[in-house]
Parts: structure tokens; sequence; C-alpha cells
């Protein structure tokens, strides 16, 4: 059964219980206000009879008309109580009657007892029949007095009935909530904390690596659904990390290939490039006389393609290691780094006037050495970009950007056109002929590699003759996997 179905149960037995029990204080309000009513009529019945006893007593002791008007309205108020049965139960309806017959009968006895015999008259027939007429009409009122008294406990004990009645039911009602509540922790604990307690255990494991948890819920409701999917799903990722430790392996052994590879282009490859260059040198050195113009360029362009080469050699090496290095995170100051690197260049090309620009303060968390690669690669392209331009200048600054920071290099220098922008920071992509700018255009994809291995977007903004400028974003929440663990870099 479905956790919905057994919750629309249990909330409907909750509410069968509560209606039960609102059903049974209703009832007993309904019988305590009729018990209330019977007695007050029980108590009002019993006051119009002692009024008619103590009229009946004065008539009897001093035969005034007076009196006798006195029992006739007495009268007319009690008929008037005992014809109302609104409320009474069948021995109070009994009981009421008996006294509505009595009442009668009394009502009519006092009727048939006449004025006072004149005492030389009377004789001693009629005065005994005068005594036995009263006797049995007073009779007649104490039994309806007995009767009245009679209706008013009948009407206490409903009262004290109804109000145990209503006790019994509600606590049965209430026994009956505790019992289904109980029943109900009972099945949440049994059919939905139980499972979320196996399905809790069974993340930590997957989370520990135990690809081989089942989780086995036997129940067929919501959970026990979501168990066989998460056993499915455990399934899954066990067969795809299998498959992916089986890549990864691969990945691991191309890297070793990679890096024989590399070992022979650092060390096999550049033997040959320094004996073409060392050979022509010596030919120029040895025979540059002998040779005509020609002969010398053609040599000079082996020397030059050599060194070019490399070069390249050491660009490939330099964006192999960034891909490979292991991140060391600190607290790096790049507007004291930038500063370093700024005078350095100066130093290097002392007749050159280039402005710059460095903001204070710009520090991040960052690997030190990848970070200096980046950003020596940034100022290297703004200092060669602006080599050409008369009031050059080169500007390092940050801005804000919500709870994010922007960091930024900016020149004025040569620029680019932003229809090629999408082959920047591709290796050896290049957007200005050598001739104009010298390099092997792997510095950019240098930096784009150190930005992506920390998780800040790298882009550009530029445009032909008026500068270009970088822009990397520093992003407060790192992405700490750090892909140096990762085999594809």
């Amino acid at each position: 059964m479905k956790i919905s179905s057994k919750a629309r149960y249990a909330a409907a037995l909750m509410f069968g219980a509560m209606a039960l029990i609102a059903i049974s204080i209703g009832w007993a309000n309904t019988q305590v206000s009729a018990a209330v009513e019977q007695r007050r009529h029980s108590t009002a019945i019993a006051s119009a009879l002692n009024d008619m006893r103590m009229v009946t007593f004065e008539y009897l002791l001093n035969r005034r008309e007076r009196a006798r008007l006195q029992e006739q309205a007495v009268w007319r108020r009690l008929e008037g109580l005992l014809t109302q049965s609104t409320g009474l139960d069948d021995a109070a309806a009994r009981t009421l009657a008996e006294l509505r017959a009595n009442g009668e009968a009394s009502h009519r006895l006092f009727g048939e007892v006449g004025p006072a015999p004149d005492a030389s008259v009377a004789d001693d027939v009629q005065r005994r029949f005068e005594i036995q007429l009263s006797s049995r009409l007073l009779i007649l009122q104490q039994t309806s007095l007995v009767d009245a008294a009679q209706l008013i406990v009948d009407a206490g004990t409903r009262i004290d009935a109804t109000q145990r009645l209503a006790v019994l039911v509600t606590a049965a009602g209430l026994a009956l909530m505790a019992f289904i509540t109980g029943a109900a922790i009972w099945i949440f604990r049994r059919d939905v904390l139980r499972p979320i307690a196996r399905l809790e255990q069974a993340t930590r494991e997957v989370a520990a690596g135990n690809w081989s948890f089942k989780l086995d819920v036997g129940s067929t409701d919501e959970l026990g659904e979501m168990a066989r999917h998460f056993d499915a799903m455990t399934r899954a990722l066990r067969d795809s990390f299998g498959q992916l430790e089986l890549s990864n392996r691969e990945l691991v052994s191309l890297n070793h290939e990679l890096e024989s590879f590399s070992y022979s282009v650092s060390h096999d490859l550049r033997s040959p490039l320094r004996s073409m260059d060392g050979f022509s040198l010596a030919l120029l050195e040895d025979y540059g006389d002998r040779l005509d113009e020609e002969a010398r360029d053609s040599l000079q362009r082996i020397r030059a393609a050599s060194q070019r080469m490399g070069r390249l050699i050491d660009e490939l090496l330099g964006l192999a290691r960034v891909t490979r290095a292991e991140l060391r995170i600190q607290k790096v100051d790049l507007s004291a780094m930038a500063r370093e690197m700024a005078a350095a260049l100066a130093r290097g090309q002392p007749e050159r006037r280039v402005r710059w620009e460095i903001d204070d303060g710009i520090t991040v968390q960052a690997d030190r050495e990848l970070i200096q690669i980046a950003l020596q690669n940034l100022l290297d392209n703004a200092w060669k970009f602006t080599g050409k331009t008369a009031d050059a200048v080169i500007r390092v600054g940050m801005r804000l950007d919500g709870a994010d920071r922007i960091c930024f290099v900016a020149d004025n220098g040569a620029g680019f056109d932003m229809a090629y922008a999408d082959r920047l920071f591709g290796a050896f992509q290049r957007l200005h002929h050598e001739s104009d700018f010298p390099g092997t255009g792997v510095g950019l994809a240098i930096v784009q590699r150190v930005l992506r291995r920390h998780g800040w977007p790298l882009w550009a903004q530029a445009s032909l003759g008026s500068g270009a400028t970088f822009f990397f974003r520093i992003l407060e929440q790192t992405d700490e996997r750090r892909e140096q663990g990762h085999p594809a870099g």
C-alpha cells in the first residue's frame, strides 16, 4: 500500500473518531438540555401542586369563597403545565399522565366539597362524607406531590446518566484516537523512518565509495520504489565508474606516452636543432666571404627557423607543464607582482616610454607560480603590442561585479579585430603577422589554461588600432576539485 493511501486512511479514521466525539458531545448536550428542562418543568409542577395543597388546606379550614377562586387559578396554571410533555422520556411521560389524572380528580373533588354546613342542620352522615371527601382530596394532592418530586429526581438521574455516557463515549473516542495515533507512529517508523535511515546509510556508503551497497527495501510504497531506483542508479553508476576507471587507466597510459614524447621533444629534437643552428653559424663564420648574398641569406633563414622551432618546443613544454602542475593555493599580491614585471620590462628596453597604471591592493587566492606565468604573458603581450604606440599606456586594475571581482590588463596598442576573437586563445593562433609583432602564438593559450585551472573565466574586448583589454573574473567560490588529478587535465 502506498504511503499516501495509508496517510489518507489514518486521517479518515482520525477524523471519524473526532466526528464520533463531536456527535456524542452534541447528543449529550441535547439530552442534558432536555433533562434540565424536565427538571425545571417538574419543579414548576411541584410548586403549583404545593400551592394547590395550601389553597385546599385554607378552604377546608375556613370554607371561604376566595380560596375556591384561588384554587381555580392554581388549577389553570397546573393544567397548562401538565399538558406540556415535550422532551420527556417514557417514564417521565407516564408519570406526567398520572399527575394529569390525579390533578383532574383532585380538582373535581375540590369542586364537590361545598361550603361549611350549619351545625344545627348537619347530621353525622354528612360530616362523615365531608371528612372522607377531604381525606381523599388531600391524599390525591400528596400523591401528586410525590410524583412531581419523582419527576425532579428522574431528571437529575437522566442528567447524570447522560453525562456518564458522554464521558464514556468521549473516553472511547480519545482511546481510539490514541490507538490510531500510536498505530500511525508505528507504521510511520516502520514504513518511512526506517527506509529513510536505510537510504541515508546507503548515501553514506556510496559517498564512501562502496558502490556494491544495496538498499533492498521490500516494500511496494513510494520509498520502496525510490529504493529500487536508487539500487538501479548505483548499478548504473558502478558500471559507468568501471568504464571510467578503464578510460582513466588508458588516459594515464596515454599521459605517460605523452610525457615520453615530451622528453623526446625536449632532448632528442633539441640536439638536431642545435646542430643545424651551430653548423649554419660555422658556415657563415668560416666560409661567409666565399658565399654570395643569396647563400648567406639562406643560412640565416636556416638559423632563424631552427631557433624558432626551439622556441616553439619550449612553449609547448611550458603549456604541458601548466596543464599538469599541481595547484598550491596561497595569497598572492597581483599589484606587487605586476610592478616587478613592469620594472623588468622597462629595464629590458630602457629606450621605451610607457606609462604604467597599476591599482593597489589586488590580492587573490591562487597558485603563485602559475598566476605569475599568466600575468607575465598578459603584460608581455601588452608591452609588445604597444611597441609602435607613441604614448603607450598599460593598466592593471580591478573592479567589483556583485560578489565577484574582475581583474583586467588593458593597453592602447595595436588591438585586434573582434571578428577573430574565437581564435584568440588557441595554441599557435596569431592575429598579427610575425614580421609586425614576433611571437609563437602560445602565450594566451597558456593564460587561458592557468585561469581555467583556477576556475576563473577569461575574455577580451578590443578594437583594431585602439588597444585590447583582457578580463578574468575572480570567483569567490573557487572549484576545489583541482584539475591536476583529472586524467584529461
